[in-house]
């Protein structure tokens, strides 16, 4: 569980501004399939016009699945929502023909957990959130949810405040568990795979 000290550790890591390389990611998956790890990862809260000068900062500690020598044909997200689906009551062939849609990334040769964002050129690394928890800072200060949320548009804080355990996919008409994320590898500050501590 993600501590003040560790959170304000985690920052001052980020205003550092170095980073986790893709090479050293992709060293440390290599030869595994699918392995799990712990990752912390600094990103900033966009607020509402109004509150433009206000610097809101989330620090995230999550353990997540990351992949590397599998492939686009091994359909790891669909298959894993679709065991996921199946936990629910969902109807059986929204199920069975479910299909991701395309993305803005595309998977690196050397890494499937590396990802490259087909607009901007950026580097990300593509993983499973298993399990998560956050917090907030508000110019530099610990602040809680409702706080934040004062700051954001009203979806935004709305979002926020109802976090939701199923996402519900509307083109296939199921609900599922599963949570993919694409985050910069500039926003990682640490992570440990493999018994193996990788530092920003």
């Amino acid at each position: 569980m993600l501590n003040l000290a560790q959170a304000q550790a985690a920052i001052a890591a980020h205003n550092a501004q170095n980073a986790i390389t893709a090479a050293q990611i992709a060293a440390a998956l290599q030869n595994v399939s699918v392995t799990f790890a712990s990752i912390v990862t600094v990103t900033d809260v966009t607020t509402a016009a109004k509150h433009k000068n206000v610097s809101i900062k989330k620090v995230t500690d999550a353990t997540v699945q990351l992949y590397n020598n599998v492939n686009a044909a091994s359909a790891v997200y669909a298959k894993a929502v679709k065991r996921s689906a199946a936990q629910y009551a969902n109807n059986a062939d929204n199920v069975a023909n479910f299909t991701a849609q395309a993305a803005n990334y595309v998977h690196d040769a050397t890494c499937y957990s590396i990802v490259h964002n087909a607009n901007t050129a950026s580097t990300m690394l593509y993983a499973r959130y298993l399990r998560s928890n956050s917090i907030y800072f508000i110019n530099n200060v610990q602040a809680t949810k409702a706080e934040v949320a004062y700051y954001l548009t009203a979806s935004a804080a709305n979002a926020l405040l109802n976090t939701k355990n199923v996402i519900t996919n509307k083109t296939n008409n199921i609900v599922h568990n599963v949570r993919i994320a694409a985050v910069k590898l500039q926003n990682i500050v640490k992570m440990r795979v493999r018994k193996q501590l990788l530092l920003k």
